[in-house]
């Protein structure tokens, strides 16, 4: 499962003190088309970040499927704001630098990741348990009574009824 991590500069300079850490500075954000300079969206990321938060975030590095970035805009925040898997499932975590001075780099992260991780598989089981739930009929009533306040299932309850019926 890919993971993106973005926060200030100062917790990354914290991250680079582990083992594993890889420097990779990522694409350049902007290039050249039709003598415009647009964003590049080679980096599905740094592209959805960019256009959620209007805002530029730069690649420092990766720790395996664990991609770093900083945003200069974080300061005085001193916490991670992880993105999880394709949807980029969005999680903040205060980051605790007496627990990473106990710890170590690459344990802190780890027990981070790892809550992370619980967090997601709940939130995953909760979201298909939301999809199992009986929704409501729609009120095909609606239609001729209320026009203003007509929803997507009082549509289709009508058009089947219409289709039902013949008319």
């Amino acid at each position: 499962m890919l993971i993106n991590i973005v926060t200030n500069l100062k917790i990354v300079q914290q991250i680079k003190f582990s083992k594993y850490f890889q420097v990779n500075l990522g694409f350049v954000s902007t290039i050249d088309k039709g003598g415009r300079r647009i964003y590049n969206e080679s980096d599905n990321f740094s592209n959805y970040y960019n256009s959620t938060y209007r805002t530029t975030i730069y690649a420092q590095g990766n720790i395996g499927n664990i991609r770093f970035y900083v945003d200069h805009y974080i300061t005085s925040e001193d916490y991670l704001v992880i993105y999880y898997g394709d949807t980029f499932e969005e999680f903040i975590v205060n980051f605790d630098f007496i627990q990473l001075n106990k710890k170590g780099i690459d344990s802190y992260l780890g027990s981070i990741i790892k809550e992370i991780d619980e967090e997601y598989e709940e939130l995953k089981n909760t979201k298909k348990l939301k999809e199992l739930e009986v929704k409501p009929k729609g009120d095909s009533s609606k239609i001729s009574q209320t026009p203003g306040q007509v929803t997507w299932d009082d549509i289709k309850v009508y058009m089947e009824k219409k289709r039902t019926s013949g008319n």
